[in-house]
């Protein structure tokens, strides 16, 4: 755990300094991040997928997840709205970046350094499942939401399959399906790339780092860590003990994949909508060290 920890601090900082040292320029920065997008986490994901074994209480779990996040977002919506009286658009925002959480890009990292590598290609299955479908269907109702387009189902279809991620996923399971297996050969390439997508996304991350919003939004930061870092993987931890459920290894990785703080790619669209992105930065910056510090200590309670 510490060193994934160590790793993952180690490469944020270097993107972080690269952006403050104008290492990177904007072309320099999309052909990193089409890279990262487009082949380093397909591939990621597709051989995670491929290799996970994924049983139907692990999906019952996935699930649990979903609607644990879920929940603290609409109760993150309901508190923000009525008790703290804040508009209608940030309260929006703040349920969105509450109910979906960096499962992939910080939350396979430190699966994987904490429980293994078989736990990490099973969170990375999570991860489409309670991240990359709620975010293709959200996405829209958001936007509708905020009155920047109307909701369509075949708006989340198109987003759906026009996306490598999905797609990787969907073309794992085909294959795993099939009654032959692939070479273990066949996969180097796919592994090599595969071994890319950690550090890329974690050094993508450090560019996108801004310190200078976290001042000025920390209520609001608060409540948004508060909801979706605390009070979800305690809805988890809660449904858990209520049904006598024994914590087992496949328990702790969705635990520490729910305790994530938001998704990265909540900024992108949450100023699309011309919700509030500064506070979803701000958020995505506190959150990352509060990670650090929350993996471990979710562990431990999960023992107790």
């Amino acid at each position: 755990m510490l060193v994934a920890m160590y790793s993952v601090f180690v490469f944020m900082s270097l993107g972080y300094l690269a952006k403050k040292m104008r290492l990177l320029g904007d072309r320099q920065g999309n052909i990193l991040l089409g890279f990262l997008l487009n082949f380093a986490l397909p591939s990621a994901i597709f051989t995670g997928v491929y290799h996970s074994s994924v049983s139907l209480e692990l999906l019952g779990l996935f699930a649990l997840a979903l609607a644990c996040n879920l929940a603290a977002g609409a109760l993150a919506f309901v508190f923000v709205s009525k008790v703290l009286r804040l508009c209608f658009a940030t309260a929006l925002t703040i349920a969105f970046l509450v109910s979906l959480h960096n499962t992939l890009f910080l939350g396979v990292p430190i699966v994987q350094g904490a429980l293994g590598e078989q736990a990490a290609h099973k969170a990375i299955v999570l991860d489409q499942f309670c991240t990359g479908l709620p975010l293709a269907v959200l996405t829209p109702l958001l936007l509708s939401l905020s009155s920047r387009a109307k909701f369509r189902l075949r708006a989340v279809g198109v987003r759906l399959f026009a996306n490598p991620l999905f797609l990787s996923m969907l073309s794992a399971f085909v294959l795993k399906a099939m009654p032959f297996s692939i070479p273990e050969l066949l996969f180097a390439p796919i592994l090599s790339l595969a071994a890319c997508a950690t550090p890329v996304a974690l050094f993508a991350i450090g560019v996108q780092l801004r310190f200078d919003f976290l001042r000025l939004q920390w209520v609001r930061v608060l409540v948004v860590l508060g909801f979706g870092m605390v009070l979800t993987p305690m809805l988890y931890l809660g449904f858990l003990y209520v049904f006598g459920i024994g914590v087992q290894e496949d328990h702790q990785m969705v635990l520490l994949e729910v305790a994530m703080p938001p998704l990265i790619s909540a900024v992108a669209v949450i100023a699309r909508a011309g919700l509030d992105s500064k506070l979803a930065i701000s958020c995505i910056v506190a959150g990352v060290p509060i990670a650090a510090f929350s993996a471990p200590l979710w562990l431990y309670i999960s023992h107790l």
